[in-house]
């Protein structure tokens, strides 16, 4: 049996990296081929030039971005509502990897708060210092949203699978002893 737990584990750590990998791969590379070089070398010309931080875009106004997104969706522009959704669904599973590597405590949704806001703010930290993209509140926002929204799935779908399948009640029951009187 703990051998079996471990397997289960590992294999939840490897769909973890998997998944790093490809949210890497997505907000950095904009879906190109990864390629680590391009990172360092441009992260040493920020060291070597950082007055080169006055040349990046940045957007530190919560919901400008949201807010233009909405008011412009449309068939038209199906960007704008990649953007929007991209930056919630890129981020679900991290709600779902938080609680079942972390152990299901119920301070699951604060710390899937935290990290998805941490990791999030790695990529955008990463991209005002890179070059390759844009730092941007919204993104913050939407990501940690994608993670909460993904943790409330994630409880939702364990509820569930208790109700139809059982386990422990958490109301207290009293056992019933044969041997007592019953009126």
């Amino acid at each position: 049996m703990r051998q079996r737990k471990f397997t289960h584990k590992i294999l939840w750590i490897a769909t973890l990296m998997i998944y790093l990998y490809l949210l890497t791969k997505l907000i950095l590379f904009k879906g190109g081929s990864v390629d680590f070089e391009i990172v360092r070398v441009q992260f040493m010309a920020f060291l070597h030039q950082p007055d080169l931080i006055h040349t990046r875009t940045v957007n530190l106004t919560p919901f400008q971005e949201i807010s233009r997104d909405w008011n412009s969706l449309s068939l038209h522009r199906p960007g704008t509502a990649i953007h929007l959704v991209g930056n919630v669904l890129a981020f679900i599973p991290m709600g779902v990897f938080i609680p079942v590597l972390m152990g299901y405590k119920w301070l699951s949704g604060a710390n899937v708060f935290l990290l998805s806001l941490l990791l999030s703010l790695g990529y955008e930290v990463t991209q005002l210092l890179t070059g390759m993209g844009i730092f941007d509140v919204d993104d913050l926002m939407l990501n940690t949203l994608g993670g909460l929204i993904g943790y409330i799935m994630f409880t939702m779908v364990i509820g569930m699978k208790q109700l139809l399948v059982g386990g422990e009640s958490r109301v207290a029951k009293k056992n019933y002893n044969a041997k007592e009187s019953h009126v």
